[in-house]
This record gives C-alpha cells, sequence and structure tokens, in this order.
C-alpha cells in the first residue's frame, strides 16, 4: 500500500490554507482574502506522486479513491482475487490526502483525532513575525486565546507546541512497526518546516530564519532532531499569482513532501487483503451518508469477512491510524464505529462556535466560560446543525468522553449539565487557594514531562477523575485546575496542569480533619494509575518523572526552577536529627532550605 497523509499545522493566518492552495497546480486563484479554517478541513486522495513530485489526483471511473496497490506479478492468484473484491482500484497509483487544522486554540483539543503516527507534518510559521512576540496580538478576527491556557503564548512557544504534539502523539523515533519494515523509524521524521510570507522579510532573516527557529530548542526539550535543513523551506503565498522564483520554492516542497514519504516506515507496507476490503466497505458506507455503524451490524456485511475479534479489532485499529475512522476497543466503544470522522469532528466544532447558546470562543457567557453547557443547550446546539448528532448522541458522547473533549459531569446539583475542559477559561479564584489553605494539607506532587506537553493529557485526566470522585464543587474548576472529594468528604483532590506538570495535592476541609496516609496513598496511586492509562494511548514511550516542589507553591504555579525529584529526596540525610538541608540549584538566587519530612509526609507510609 503505497499511501500517505500529511497533516498541516501552524498559528492562525500563518498561511496554512493558502500554502494547500498554491500546491495544487490546478486550483484557481482568484486574488480574494483566504477565509479562516474552522476546525479543520480533510482532503482525501488530493495529490498522487509521479516523476518524483506531486500532481493534482483527478478522479474517474476508472480510478475510484480505495485501496491502493503495487501488484507483484508472481501474485496472479491474489491479483484475481481482489480484482473481483476492488474492482475499479487504480494499480500503481501513490496517493496523499491532506488535513487543514484551523489555527484558533479552540480547536486544538479535537486535533487529536487526527493527529497519528502514519502521517507527515507540515508545520508552517510565518517569519514576517518576531518569534519573541506573543500571537494574540494578531489576527484578532480569526484567534482569540483570552482566558485559555495559551492567552499569553508567543510565536516560539506554539512552535514548540506543535514539535510537542507531534512527538507526543505520533511515536517519532520508535523503532517499531506493526509490519516488518527495512527502515528503521528512528532514521526518519516526518515534519516539514516551512517558513512562510517570505515575501515580506529581507533575505538576511530569511538565511538565518531556521537558526532562530533552532535556537528557540533547548536541548531538555529533545525536540531538535524533528528537525533538518533537508526538510526546511522559505516560501511565498501572495493571494496572486506565483512569480517564477516564488513557483520554484512551491515546487521544492512537492519534492520535499515525495521524498520525505518515502522514506516513512509505512510506505508500501504489506496488508491483509481482508483490511482493504474492510476499508473499501466503509468508504462506500461514508459515501452512502452513514455516520455511525454498529459493529454486529458491519459483520453481517457478505464483504467483510474477518472471522475473529482480533482479526476485526486489528483491521479497525489500523484503519483508526490511518485516519479513516474513529475506534477505540475500550468497553463503552468497542460495538461503535465512528464512519465520518470529520463528521464527528464537527460536532465538537458545532458545541464551541454555535451561536445560539453563546458557546463561541472567547464569549462571555458565564457557563460557557467555565466550560459547561446543559444537556438542554447541547440538543438545542447539535439539533440546529441538521446533521444527525442527536440521533446518534449515545454513541458520540463515549468516544468524546474517551478524547477528554467533553463529559457529564455526575451528580451535578444544577441539572444534567456537560463539561468542556479546553473551553474553560477560568482562573484559579483566591477563594479557592483559600480554601486549599483552611485545612491539613500534603506538599504538591509533580508527575514532570521532559519532552512531551501534558495538556491534553490534563483534560482527558480531568474527565477520567470523575469516573473515581465527585466534583468538589464545579466552581472551583478552572482552565489549569480541577477539584475533587473522596465519598466521605474526608479527602479533597487538585489537581493541575502547568507548561511541563501534572501537580497533585490533597487537602482537609479545616484544620481540626487530620489526613490519613493511607488515604493519601490511594489518591496518589488512583492518579497515577489515571496519568498511565491516559499516556498509553499515544503511545508506549511517554514517560514522566515524580517528584516535589522544593518550596510551597499554588497548585497551578510553573515548577520550573522548583522541581525535585523524588529519588533526590530519598537520598537526603539526616543532620542532627533533622531531615533538612539547603537547596544546592537556589544557594546563589533565592537560597532556602527544603525538608525531607515535609515534602513526603502522607504521601508515604
Amino acid at each position: 500500500m503505497f499511501r500517505a497523509r500529511g497533516m498541516i499545522v501552524g498559528c492562525a493566518g500563518a498561511g496554512k490554507t493558502t500554502l494547500l492552495r498554491k500546491l495544487q497546480r490546478n486550483y484557481q486563484e482568484d486574488n480574494q482574502p483566504t477565509e479562516t479554517t474552522v476546525g479543520l478541513e480533510v482532503h482525501e486522495d488530493l495529490f498522487e506522486i509521479k516523476d518524483g513530485t506531486l500532481y493534482d489526483f483527478i478522479d474517474s471511473e476508472e480510478n475510484i479513491p480505495g485501496p491502493r496497490f503495487l501488484w507483484d506479478d508472481e501474485e496472479e492468484e491474489k491479483r484475481k482475487v481482489i480484482k473481483d473484491i476492488l474492482h475499479h482500484s487504480s494499480r500503481g497509483t501513490k496517493l496523499i490526502s491532506m488535513t487543514d487544522f484551523a489555527g484558533q486554540v479552540a480547536y486544538y483539543a479535537c486535533h487529536q483525532v487526527y493527529l497519528s503516527r502514519r502521517a507527515f507534518y507540515i508545520v508552517v510559521v510565518d517569519m514576517s513575525k518576531g518569534l519573541d512576540e506573543e500571537v494574540r496580538i494578531y489576527h484578532t478576527d480569526r484567534h482569540n486565546p483570552e482566558g485559555s491556557l495559551f492567552h499569553s503564548w508567543k510565536y516560539k512557544d506554539y512552535f514548540h507546541f506543535w514539535l510537542q504534539s507531534i512527538q507526543t502523539y505520533c511515536d517519532v523515533g520508535d523503532t517499531q512497526t506493526i509490519q516488518e519494515s527495512t527502515k528503521s523509524r528512528s532514521s526518519v521524521h516526518p515534519v516539514i518546516i516551512v517558513a512562510s510570507h517570505a515575501d515580506e522579510v529581507n533575505e538576511d532573516l530569511q538565511k538565518r530564519f531556521y537558526e532562530e527557529l533552532e535556537n528557540c530548542l533547548s536541548d531538555e526539550q529533545s525536540l531538535k532532531h524533528l528537525m533538518s535543513r533537508n526538510r526546511y523551506l522559505n516560501v511565498a503565498c501572495p493571494p496572486n499569482k506565483l512569480q517564477p522564483k516564488q513557483e520554484d520554492s512551491i515546487e521544492r516542497l512537492r519534492k520535499c513532501i515525495v521524498e520525505t514519504v518515502e522514506k516513512m516506515p509505512q510506505w508500501g507496507e504489506v496488508i491483509p487483503l481482508k483490511w482493504a476490503n474492510l476499508e473499501k466497505v466503509l468508504i462506500e458506507m461514508k459515501k452512502n451518508g452513514v455516520k455511525v455503524i454498529k459493529v454486529k451490524k458491519l459483520l453481517e456485511i457478505e464483504e467483510v469477512d474477518l472471522p475473529s475479534d482480533k482479526n476485526l479489532n486489528d483491521g479497525l485499529r489500523f484503519l483508526h491510524e490511518m485516519g479513516q475512522i474513529v475506534y477505540f476497543a475500550d468497553e463503552k466503544m468497542k460495538d461503535i464505529i465512528i464512519v465520518n470522522v470529520q463528521w464527528f469532528v464537527d460536532a465538537f466544532k458545532y458545541i464551541i462556535t454555535d451561536e445560539t447558546h453563546l458557546a463561541r470562543e472567547g464569549s462571555k457567557n458565564i457557563r460557557i466560560t467555565t466550560g459547561r453547557i446543559t444537556e438542554n443547550e447541547l440538543q438545542e446546539t447539535w439539533e440546529n446543525s441538521k446533521n444527525n448528532y442527536i440521533e446518534h448522541k449515545d454513541e458520540i458522547l463515549p468516544y468524546m468522553d474517551k478524547l477528554g473533549l467533553m463529559t457529564e459531569i455526575p451528580d451535578d446539583p444544577s441539572g444534567q449539565t456537560h463539561y468542556i475542559p479546553s473551553m474553560n477559561r477560568t482562573e484559579l479564584t483566591d477563594n479557592c487557594k483559600g480554601t486549599i489553605n483552611k485545612g491539613q494539607k500534603t506538599s504538591i506532587m509533580l508527575f514532570h514531562f521532559k519532552t512531551y506537553l501534558p495538556h491534553f493529557f490534563f483534560f482527558r485526566l480531568v474527565v477520567n477523575c470523575f469516573r473515581k470522585w465527585k466534583a468538589l464543587d464545579m466552581a472551583f474548576f478552572c482552565k489549569n485546575a480541577a477539584f475533587y472529594t473522596v465519598e466521605d468528604a474526608s479527602h479533597y483532590i487538585a489537581i493541575a496542569v502547568n507548561k511541563t506538570s501534572i501537580q497533585l495535592q490533597v487537602f482537609s476541609a479545616d484544620k481540626d480533619m487530620n489526613l490519613q496516609s493511607e488515604c493519601v496513598i490511594q489518591i496518589r496511586d488512583t492518579v497515577e494509575s489515571l496519568i498511565n492509562e491516559v499516556t498509553q494511548t499515544f503511545h508506549r514511550h511517554i514517560e514522566y518523572e515524580r517528584g516535589f516542589s522544593c518550596t510551597v507553591i499554588n497548585i497551578t504555579d510553573e515548577d520550573d526552577e522548583y522541581f525535585l525529584r523524588e529519588s533526590q529526596i530519598v537520598e537526603i540525610k539526616s543532620i542532627t536529627g533533622k531531615e533538612k538541608r539547603s537547596f544546592p540549584k537556589h544557594v546563589l538566587r533565592n537560597p532556602h532550605d527544603i525538608n525531607k519530612y515535609q515534602m513526603m509526609q502522607f504521601w508515604f507510609k
């Protein structure tokens, strides 16, 4: 199979959609400003590879989109079988699909549906903007991160974010593949960096911009290996016709895309013929308007010949990674397949953009800025969209819950309400800080992610915690923290996120209620188990270190300078009966002691 999917990512206004249009040779220029991409746009089988470059793929009766194969002349028997199954599949066609991601932060939470280790990535960076400039001051009509986790982010922060997202979701660097391959994944990093708006800067900046991007990545982040001068291009994409020099840079990009995908380990991989047939059946269903199908119903179709649950699950997992469907083998979802992925993503898009309940980005509506939407508002929104979402609500919601997009708040006193973590724009209040400090409290335990960005881990973690505990008070929930209570209300739980860590603290209602180590340890183990569960849905190699803050901080504070590994604390020796010493990292600046007992109290027996 010779097929690949490209993901175009970057900030709002970077020129992603314009770039995609310029890559198409037959696109008709209209000299009009490009409309903002809303959510994401999927372009199936947009290009084919011929003579080492990209050409627009033209479909015809004899060239129906579907599984593509290069045939082995010695496999005559298989050729006959597949001809009967796939009829008009075009032999030898090497196809590229593209997905254009919206740059607005409100949609970032749903991008994970498409981010995959089987894709290649084009990261578009606007070189006419300084890397230390804040993104929010530009393109305010398209991009409004006010109050969100991304509020004060600079262009370099978003560049980090996209590289971290690619590494997080896409298993870059893993040497194991589903199929045997002579290519090692560790030797190929399918990331192309495009510096756009080259026509708006001088030649000096064009020459040094790659170094500026490289220099804004620290060695500790382990992201520089994703960059390569061989996969870096300066391009100009004015709305009018390209000049010959500008067209040359677009042609170089086309060839770079071809060289990148041909080095990917999945390029030319062998798949079971029955998987190809399963894909064809699902593609035909999508063309005929099917949005969701039950597994049992799928197995009743004669062409689907997968005799065991494992055969079927493997085939569905493969198609999920290819971006053709959404499927998880979890207990709540294993019987349901989302056939139309764009339709599913749009279900989330309508929730956060529909004006009938003011759930649009930047809204001042108090309920939606706290990430909450009532059941009536949800139904009204989906009914207005006229996309059959209400009909399939029971199938959609478990998938949204799994992805951390939205969950129902259990036993909410205000009535049936759903929580959307990524839409919460509120800050941790002084009242909430006072509640934490009013009772007995533990130190803050940190789950420190050295390379991988924990923001969307956090959204999934918040949703998963509702399975274990009740919300302490939804008014306490903010953009970067969530609060729960154990059943007897003896222990309260605070979970937060910052740029590098997920943070955990346990506290009691007042000084008269003492924390119990047994309960605190159980909470710690539950949270760590949930973190492991969430991270394993990305890939096996996401790692974190457990530790503590070396000084007293609030639950949502950054820990860049304060993180102390658990193993370092254990090594602290007793001095004159006190397990206490100065913190070497802060001897010259802000000197202070660290107290082993206070840090580890309650967390360990």
